[in-house]
This record gives structure tokens, C-alpha cells and sequence, in this order.
């Protein structure tokens, strides 16, 4: 597929492990995309906490490269930005790659798209711009 036709629009599904032995966490994220720009939302669900953190998202995509900053509402434990690096597969269903804090902890990421949610969030993201 030509990389000018990949987009990142849409609801996703993910998980991102940790480094050592602890358990991986799950996530949702909403994305949007203009030009070569991404934005959106990521809630986490934290089990062995018991808690839910949520994070606004601003990135860049580049053919298939996606790379994005996650950076926490302020609620909770979670204060650190976190850089998203990863690469799109060429039916823009997946994104995998490495997160990573700086100066600290680093691992991987997978986050596939949700099925037939790509149409409503990219009508959400033009009603915004109109």
C-alpha cells in the first residue's frame, strides 16, 4: 500500500510490557490524524493497581513510522512523558514498536485498530475543524 494512504485515524487496542518481570498493562487510545500529525487520548487500565490513567497523545507519522509523546493527565503516579516509537503495517491495523521514559524504563508495544471504528472518529475529528 503507498505510505501516503496509511492513517492512523480510528480506536485502538493495546498493551505495552514492562522490563524485569513485572505483568503488561492494557490500553485504549482514540487517534487522529491531519497531515502528518497525530493526536488523541490513551486510557489505561492497571490491574495490579486497581486504577485507570489517562493521557493526551501529539506525534508525527512518516510513511510508516509513527512516532508520538504520551504525556498523563496529572491524576495518579504516572508524571513522566513517555515516547512512542513504532511502525505501521500496511493495512493500517497495527502499530508496534518501543516505548520508552527517558533516562529510565523501556519495552515493547503492540496496539491493533478496532474494527469499523475508523469512520466515526475521523467524521468526530473533521466536525472539530469545520
Amino acid at each position: 500500500m503507498d505510505a501516503n494512504r496509511l492513517d492512523v485515524t480510528g480506536q485502538w487496542e493495546g498493551q505495552f510490557s514492562y522490563p524485569h518481570a513485572l505483568p503488561p498493562e492494557s490500553f485504549s487510545a482514540s487517534l487522529f490524524e491531519a497531515g502528518a500529525m497525530l493526536g488523541g487520548t490513551v486510557t489505561e487500565r492497571a490491574p495490579q493497581a486497581e486504577a485507570c490513567f489517562i493521557a493526551t497523545v501529539q506525534g508525527q507519522r512518516h510513511g510508516v513510522t509513527v512516532r508520538f509523546t504520551k504525556t498523563y493527565d496529572g491524576s495518579g503516579n504516572r508524571q513522566h512523558p513517555v515516547l512512542y516509537t513504532g511502525l505501521l503495517n500496511a493495512d493500517s491495523t497495527e502499530i508496534e514498536g518501543e516505548w520508552r521514559i527517558a533516562g529510565s524504563w523501556s519495552g515493547g508495544f503492540r496496539m491493533s485498530r478496532r474494527k469499523g471504528a475508523a469512520t466515526a472518529v475521523r467524521r468526530e475529528a473533521e466536525a472539530l475543524v469545520d
